[in-house]
Parts: C-alpha cells; sequence; structure tokens
C-alpha cells in the first residue's frame, strides 16, 4: 500500500489492487502523514499494548456472572469485574448477550399510572424544590413511594446522593400509619433529612407532620410524571425481584424485608466506581465475586 500510494494511486484504485473496503484503505491512509507502513504498523503495537485485556467468558466466568445476576445488571457486574480482576475484564455487552440469549430473567411488570390521583391539601410542587436538589451533590434530599401488597405495603425511602435505601413494613396505607412510620425511620438520619419528594399517593397528605416532625421540607412529583422521582421508582424495582407483585408482604418476616434491604444497599454502583454503598460508607472494598 505504500508503493501503490507513493505512485499516486488513489485509495479507491488501491483497495481494487489490494481487494479491500476503500474505507479501509483511507482510514489507513489518513492513520499519519506522509503514510509509512513501517510507523502505521508501530501505532498499532502501541494500541494494542494499551488496550483493555478482556478475559475469555469461559464456564467459571459464566458461573461468575450468573451468580452475581441475582442482585446486579450486566454494566455492574461488568464494571465490579475489571475492578476486582486487576485490569481484566468482561464488556457489558458480552454479558447481556449471553443473558439474552438464555433469557435467564423474565421481564418484570414495570409500575403504570395510579388511576384518580387528587393533590394533597397543602402540597407544595416539586417546581418549587431547590435546584440543589438537582445536582446530587449534597446529601440530604430522599425520595419516597410505597409498594404494595396483597396484605400489606412497604413504605420505601431513596436518599438521592449516596443511593441509600430504608424501609418499613406497614399494614395499611392511611396517611397516619405511614406518617408515623416515616418518622421512625428517618428519626436517626433527622441530621440529613432536608427535603423528602413523594407522589401524590393519599398515604402521604400528612406531610405537613412529618416536616414538622423531621425538620425538612417536602415537596410533591407532578401527578404522572414518576420520572421526577425516578431514583425511588427504580429502587423499587429492585425490591420487586425479591417481592413480586400480589406477594403477601404481611407474611413476611422482619429478616426477609432487611435482607433484600442490604442486598440492594451491597450492590456495587457505577457512580462509586462500582463500588458498593456499604463500602463506600465503611471506607473499605470487600471482593463480592466469587473465588474461582
Amino acid at each position: 500500500m505504500e508503493v501503490l500510494n507513493g505512485q499516486n494511486y488513489s485509495a479507491r484504485a488501491i483497495a481494487q489492487q489490494l481487494s479491500r473496503s476503500n474505507k479501509t484503505i483511507s482510514r489507513e491512509l489518513n492513520c499519519c502523514s506522509p503514510y509509512s507502513a513501517e510507523s502505521t504498523h508501530r501505532q498499532m503495537l502501541q494500541r494494542r499494548h494499551g488496550a483493555r485485556k478482556y478475559t475469555k467468558f469461559d464456564f467459571a466466568m459464566k458461573v461468575q456472572v450468573d451468580h452475581q445476576l441475582k442482585n446486579a445488571s450486566s454494566e455492574q457486574i461488568a464494571g465490579r469485574i475489571r475492578l476486582e480482576k486487576c485490569g481484566k475484564a468482561v464488556s457489558c455487552s458480552t454479558i447481556y448477550r449471553w443473558v439474552k440469549r438464555l433469557n435467564w430473567r423474565p421481564r418484570l411488570p414495570r409500575k403504570g399510572p395510579e388511576a384518580g390521583v387528587k393533590l394533597i391539601p397543602g402540597r407544595i410542587d416539586i417546581d418549587e424544590r431547590p435546584a440543589i436538589v438537582d445536582d446530587n451533590i449534597e446529601l440530604g434530599h430522599w425520595e419516597g413511594d410505597t409498594v404494595y401488597g396483597q396484605d400489606g405495603y412497604l413504605v420505601t425511602l431513596v436518599e438521592r446522593v449516596s443511593k441509600l435505601l430504608l424501609t418499613r413494613r406497614v399494614s395499611n396505607k392511611s396517611k397516619k400509619t405511614v406518617s408515623r412510620a416515616i418518622k421512625q425511620v428517618l428519626k436517626p438520619y433527622q441530621a440529613v433529612c432536608k427535603t423528602i419528594t413523594f407522589d401524590n399517593g393519599g398515604e402521604f397528605a400528612g406531610h405537613q407532620s412529618i416536616a414538622r416532625k423531621l425538620g425538612c421540607n417536602i415537596y410533591f412529583a407532578k401527578p404522572y410524571h414518576s420520572w421526577e422521582r425516578g431514583l425511588n421508582e427504580n429502587t423499587n424495582g429492585l425490591l420487586r425481584r425479591f417481592f413480586p407483585k400480589g406477594m403477601e408482604l404481611g407474611k413476611l418476616s422482619k429478616s426477609q424485608i432487611d435482607d433484600a434491604v442490604f442486598r440492594i444497599n451491597a450492590r456495587s454502583r457505577k457512580m462509586l466506581n462500582y463500588w458498593s454503598l456499604l463500602e463506600f460508607l465503611a471506607g473499605r472494598r470487600v471482593s463480592l465475586m466469587l473465588a474461582i
């Protein structure tokens, strides 16, 4: 190719001579100017040396991934393997293709819009919430919701920056019961409770007593705008992996609920460089991968 280029052959003519794509030849010629086969080869070797080394996706690695899929996404698993395997990695797309091919996990039902949403008396709209909440740089801003079961409910609260999940089971969703549960759950975290954002469910009609007790400001997302509390919705989806819709939540033991919450809080997170929340708070990383 260097000889033909030196004889002023066009990229198209060189491609025809070498039976290669015109785009391939053009890309190769544009690597350096004037074109030199030796310098181009040297650049290729340098890039190959610095390229990420992907581990062969063999049986042992598949066992590893299968174990982690119970609590983590393909992206989280790939990031965690890269963190613990001294630079070796399996790409996220490789894991995703394998999961899709095996149909490993059924599609989980998505939460649809609630019918007959009524605005909460005295509610403060999310438009009035401080802009710093959206920046996710300050601790103390929470999102709250309820997860429904056949004979009980889970009140869920998630802190926006740390992604910490807190949960309390309640027997009914009256405003008095839910308000009491929220006060109890957040009391140990009162120092880092500046705002809470709820949806417009009637169970949050006692928001003013919550605000007074915790000394925080409470805001409400717009009706049918679940994405305005996206973190809470996503975290509720993680809880649904442990407690599917229609499950009798009232029959669950406290240890079962605590175990699910612990597993969610122990998930490695991309925003924390694939450390888990618990590792981040403790300042010490532990191995989450199987020893194979």
